[in-house]
């Protein structure tokens, strides 16, 4: 009989903080199961993950691209110009090392797809996002090709629902802030494109979005796995950070009262106006509230650095009922007992981090699918709320004390705390997530069982 071990999968993430971490869980929990793994990475972003994961195996493409091309092409330019780059250079290695049995990339580098297909390999795709936000670029691509939606500028304005997609509005679609709506169509396009596809993974959950993955499946016809939270798979098993993070914050947090700290942060990849920092800082230290907030070098624009903040900010900072650090622990400081409230931008790995914490959220969604995320904590789960329009002290003020201080945040707070128990159930034995990672080592054992042995080993 074959051993499972010999079946040999190449997994594919994209380079970004927000998509990595997820997958590489997964190919931790893969390996565990007796598949072995390859992880494709790419020369942007390269970061050595060889010690963190020393039984899996790494191969790095050479893109040529850099963080200055980023910055000169912008997110959504560069993520087309990356896939077009890396194509050739998967199939060409693919061909000259034929060692692998199945392949799992993620939606937005989506080049193995058709190198998959010349070459007869079964695949699966990954998907770091939720399941609303994978019909809701379906939604938006169909108004757009149909002449429904204004000048992309005026959508952010359109408070009227979207017919069967409820509770979304058109304002709600994950629009981008990086770069053209002709753009954003093509790339959607590719990331949408999945019918070739053995499989959809979600790091999500059933009991998070159990009507949203039905659609999902009913949309693509091919089965859909929510495994997720990933983090939660096996938390003795942590992708570093593409950054580097400030553990002081931790003794900090120590100091503090429970549930009294709003810890604050923007993500990897989202950019604050000057005027917004400046009154998220007033605001901030008028709550009376301790607080955490990372602000990543550059972040904000035409700042590099933190000298513009007004004396009283500088002060608390100095008085200690503040503390700021460009890069934080997060899942450790969300499972803090002193945090009480997160305020973020609606990425979909801080939203899983905070609910599986039992923190509530206060919304600030900057650009594509946070904005569905924003949605789904305001108005499916009630376990945030959205911050909306021109940002001011004393919104931001009102917005602290509204979620570490009033009633309101504390029924917040228990429902959050009801779902981390629920999505703690999911992921343990006999718990749907962790029924469905069953099913997709299964089904990737089933696929791979008539493959050939390899001929080449790649190096």
């Amino acid at each position: 009989m074959e051993e499972i071990r010999q079946r040999r999968l190449l997994m594919v993430p994209a380079p970004f903080e927000g998509h990595f971490p997820s997958m590489m869980n997964l190919a931790s929990y893969l390996f565990s199961q007796g598949i072995s793994v390859t992880v494709v990475q790419t020369q942007f972003n390269f970061k050595d993950l060889s010690a963190s994961f020393p039984d899996l195996n790494f191969f790095t493409i050479k893109d040529g691209m850099s963080e200055s091309d980023m910055k000169s092409l912008g997110l959504l330019e560069f993520i087309l110009r990356l896939n077009s780059i890396c194509e050739p250079i998967l199939k060409e290695l693919l061909i000259i090392n034929d060692d692998v049995d199945f392949i799992i990339y993620d939606e937005f580098v989506y080049f193995p797809r058709g190198v998959a297909e010349d070459l007869h390999l079964p695949n699966m795709i990954f998907s770091p996002s939720s399941a609303a936000t994978s019909i809701s670029r379906c939604v938006l691509m169909d108004n757009q090709s149909k002449g429904l939606l204004p000048p992309q500028e005026a959508i952010s304005q359109l408070e009227e629902m979207v017919p069967e997609f409820h509770p979304f509005r058109f304002k709600d679609l994950p629009v981008t802030a990086y770069g053209s709506m002709e753009r954003l169509m093509i790339l959607y396009e590719n990331v949408s494109n999945r019918s070739p596809s053995s499989g959809i993974i979600h790091n999500s959950s059933n009991c998070l979005e159990s009507s949203f993955i039905s659609t999902a499946q009913e949309n693509w016809r091919v089965p859909v796995y929510p495994v997720g939270p990933l983090h939660m798979t096996n938390p003795a098993t942590s992708c570093p950070s593409l950054f580097d993070e400030e553990r002081n914050c931790l003794e900090w947090l120590e100091k503090q009262e429970t549930n009294s700290v709003i810890y604050i942060s923007m993500g990897s990849l989202a950019m604050t106006q000057e005027i917004e920092a400046l009154e998220m800082a007033i605001g901030f230290v008028e709550s009376n509230q301790p607080f955490l907030w990372v602000i990543r070098p550059g972040s904000i624009i035409g700042q590099e650095s933190l000298d513009f903040l007004p004396e009283q900010f500088r002060q608390t900072v100095t008085d200690g009922r503040g503390f700021v650090v460009q890069w934080a622990p997060q899942k450790e400081v969300l499972r803090h007992r002193a945090v009480g409230g997160f305020w973020n931008h609606c990425g979909w790995n801080s939203c899983l981090e905070s609910i599986s914490s039992g923190v509530p959220m206060i919304c600030m969604p900057y650009s594509g699918d946070q904005k569905v995320n924003a949605r789904l904590m305001s108005h499916v789960w009630q376990t945030a709320f959205e911050i909306e329009g021109k940002l001011e002290r004393g919104i931001v003020e009102r917005a602290v004390r509204r979620l570490t201080v009033d009633h309101e945040g504390v029924e917040m707070r228990m429902r959050a705390i009801r779902l981390k128990e629920e999505i703690e159930a999911s992921v343990r034995i006999g718990g749907s997530s962790r029924s469905s990672l069953n099913s997709l080592v299964d089904r990737i054992m089933s696929l791979t069982s008539l493959r050939s042995p390899p001929s080449h080993n790649i190096k």
